[in-house]
């Protein structure tokens, strides 16, 4: 099993190192991005500072050349050249048919053949700046022209020595801290991933030990020490909560079988005596009795069967519903006919009053089922001669407004510490010697709460008890 899970790539080892690496890609990239971003601002800043520097002389030349004439700018160039400048550069002075008249440059940058490099280049393009290369230098000149008048210009060359210098140091610091950079960009990688698959392997850890002893009572602990919960603590959250539900249901499915279990053994002990008596007996009215009673019990067992199997699909949600419109009134007329002719025999009353809808929007056949539990129950419990009230309202004071069908009988009131558990499965209160299965009430509210109702009762002031269905429109 671990082998495949390798394989998929689902173990939590895999995610940790996947995780690792993200963050450690991240970081580089964002190292990355951050020095390409400041390298090229660097280059245009001090390209730019070169560029100004150079401007500035060309037009303090120029302004000397119309104060002093070409005689005063080339005397000047010359104790200019003596005076070593913190910035070398070279000063060339040219006639319009591009012939030198002066030239004055570091010793150094004679292999770059600076006159006869600007002598054979078109200077027609005042604006375009020169690049002169030499193979035994690292760097370049750049180059700059103004003209002086129309037949004379001067040009003015600097060196990328020490800008590229600069952005060399630059380079190299950069890769001294991207070492640094890298060595912690994966310890904060590794101790990030960590962090981020911790609340993952107490979930697994969770998960192998409730497949490991069938505990289902084993919880994720919540972090309490947190002012704001993170999807994690909500994964976690939710799983607990997963975890309560799935107990929930088995322990209810464990209850149902045993009191399944409790009350099959009656029919079914009938069911084994009335088939053992038609088998042993020879008179034929004894055995067509005796088969007569094993097929109420079994008609009996499968209503008990199947209430429960209805019962337990509401419980669990997964109960279908084929909702479509009905006329809520004309569905309670015809029903309250059905159980006429059982109420008649006791004398006993039906009457049908309130206000309905003009449609509600249930599973008829779901709808008819609760509704007749109900009138059933009614007339189970009702005294001989007494009446029954099938009452509908609509309730529009809520948001969503509520239509609540209320059957109201004259029976014996309900004890109020027993109110609350009617509606559980199978419950019969004690000394009830009404026959039945105690799960007609346990249908109702399953039935009507999967629809997205509930259900109420409670005793009647003037005397009886009321059982109420309330439906959202």
């Amino acid at each position: 099993m671990s082998s495949k899970l390798k394989n998929k790539g689902l173990l939590p080892g895999n995610l940790y190192i996947r995780l690792a690496t993200i963050f450690f890609l991240v970081m580089i990239l964002s190292s990355g991005i951050l020095f390409g971003g400041t390298f090229i601002t660097l280059y245009r800043s001090l390209r730019g500072e070169d560029e100004g520097y150079i401007q500035r002389r060309l037009l303090s030349y120029w302004a000397h050349y119309q104060t002093s004439g070409l005689d005063g700018l080339v005397e000047s160039l010359e104790a200019e050249s003596l005076i070593l400048d913190e910035r070398p550069y070279f000063v060339r002075v040219a006639t319009a048919a591009n012939s030198t008249i002066f030239l004055s440059y570091p010793e150094h940058w004679g292999s770059f053949s600076i006159q006869k490099v600007l002598e054979e280049q078109d200077i027609s393009d005042f604006d375009t700046l020169l690049m002169i290369q030499s193979e035994r230098m690292d760097f370049t000149l750049e180059v700059n022209t103004i003209q002086l008048d129309q037949e004379y210009l001067v040009q003015v060359g600097m060196s990328t020595e020490r800008r590229e210098a600069f952005l060399g140091l630059y380079r190299r610091n950069f890769l001294l801290l991207l070492s640094l950079v890298v060595l912690f960009g994966l310890a904060a990688g590794l101790f990030l991933a960590s962090r981020a698959i911790a609340p993952l392997k107490r979930l697994s850890a969770a998960l192998g030990s409730i497949i490991r002893t069938g505990d289902l009572s084993a919880r994720l602990p919540l972090r309490r020490d947190v002012p704001r919960p993170d999807e994690m603590d909500e994964l976690v959250d939710l799983f607990n909560r997963l975890l309560e539900r799935i107990q929930g249901l088995i322990s209810r499915m464990k209850e149902t079988l045993d009191t399944v279990a409790h009350d099959l053994r009656t029919p079914l002990t009938r069911l084994r005596s009335g088939a053992e008596l038609a088998l042993q007996s020879t008179n034929l009215s004894q055995k067509n009795d005796a088969l007569s009673d094993a097929l109420e019990e079994s008609e009996r067992i499968l209503t008990l069967l199947t209430a429960v199997m209805d019962i337990s699909e509401a419980e669990s949600g997964i109960l279908k519903l084929n909702r479509r419109e009905i006329d809520p009134r004309e569905s309670l007329e015809k029903l309250m006919e059905i159980y006429q002719f059982v109420a008649s025999e006791r004398e006993i009353t039906l009457q049908l009053e309130g206000e309905f809808p003009e449609a509600l929007s249930v599973d008829p056949a779901r709808f008819n089922q609760a509704a007749g539990n109900l009138l059933d129950n009614a007339v189970k419990y009702s005294p001989p001669g007494g009446k029954i009230t099938l009452r509908g309202s609509l309730d529009r004071k809520q948001e969503s407004h509520i239509f609540r069908v209320t059957v109201g009988n004259q029976g014996s009131p309900i004890p109020e510490e027993e109110l609350s558990r009617i509606w559980e499965r199978l419950y019969r209160a004690p000394g009830n010697t009404v026959p039945g299965m105690g799960l007609g009430l346990s249908l109702v509210k399953a039935v009507v709460e999967s629809h997205g109702g509930e259900v109420s009762a409670g005793n009647i002031p003037e005397g009886g008890v009321r059982f109420s269905m309330a439906f959202p429109l």
